[in-house]
């Protein structure tokens, strides 16, 4: 047992001897942008001149790992500067049947890339209405301290330093994404689910098909938790005012 323990130990050091050696991992850069997160205030800013932005000081993250993490669907680029440019993703909603809303609550995500690296996010302009910069940076912020738990592949953030005014009801965001696509039952409260598909088809042909999942508390109504499935990890944030601010 001693002698197998050792040799997983020395295998596994290879492996990150060889990533390092190749230019790093895509699970390193991830990992150091959680850590980012842990200092908010050094490593980012927030914007919400123009729209809402998240802004990286220390920019990681490259253009080969938002290519894989949106599953490899050609984004719209528009090129800014010489080695600046906006990936633009459009995220088209989907219904159960035919569209049963009026108005438009398509997603469009703006990645801009400076160097060849992830530098600024910037948010669908329909998000500023309820969230603001502070909030924002709260959010995120939070992401810093986030649970990974690496053999369920989850990523469970507490987000706690919210008061409860910060926090949207299910109004709020069917006012921002509409209906949902679907509306489940759980135990204190309901679940909305959307869909949403890339404009743009991969270079295989196939659309790639995101969900959202927001839980409400069924007493509050205020939106108690956020699971975004990507690739074949489960981002998770749970929400929860802060009792000095309610």
């Amino acid at each position: 047992m001693g002698k197998l323990l050792l040799r997983r130990r020395i295998l596994i050091s290879f492996l990150l001897v060889l990533c390092i050696g190749v230019g790093g991992c895509r699970l390193f850069r991830f990992l150091e942008v959680k850590s980012q997160l842990g200092s908010f205030g050094e490593n980012f800013s927030v914007s919400d001149h123009d729209g809402l932005r998240l802004i990286f000081k220390k920019p990681v993250l490259l253009a080969g790992d938002m290519e894989w993490l949106m599953v490899y669907s050609p984004p719209v680029k528009t090129p800014i500067s010489e080695d600046t440019e906006l990936w633009t993703y459009h995220l088209v909603k989907k219904y159960p049947g035919r569209k049963s809303e009026s108005g438009n609550f398509d997603l469009d995500m703006g990645m801009k890339l400076c160097s060849g690296k992830l530098c600024e996010i910037a948010f669908p302009e329909r998000f500023a209405k309820y969230i603001n910069k502070e909030v924002l940076g709260k959010v995120m912020g939070s992401v810093g301290g986030a649970e990974v738990k690496k053999l369920a592949k989850t990523s469970t953030a507490a987000v706690k330093s919210l008061e409860s005014k910060e926090i949207p009801n299910f109004s709020e965001v069917i006012e921002i994404l509409g209906r949902p696509y679907t509306k489940l039952s759980e135990d204190g409260g309901d679940v909305f689910v959307y869909k949403y598909r890339l404009r743009e088809r991969t270079p295989e042909g196939k659309y790639i098909v995101f969900r959202l999942l927001l839980s409400f508390n069924e007493k509050t109504a205020k939106l108690k938790r956020l699971v975004l499935p990507l690739r074949s990890v489960r981002l998770a944030m749970n929400f929860e005012a802060d009792v000095a601010g309610r």
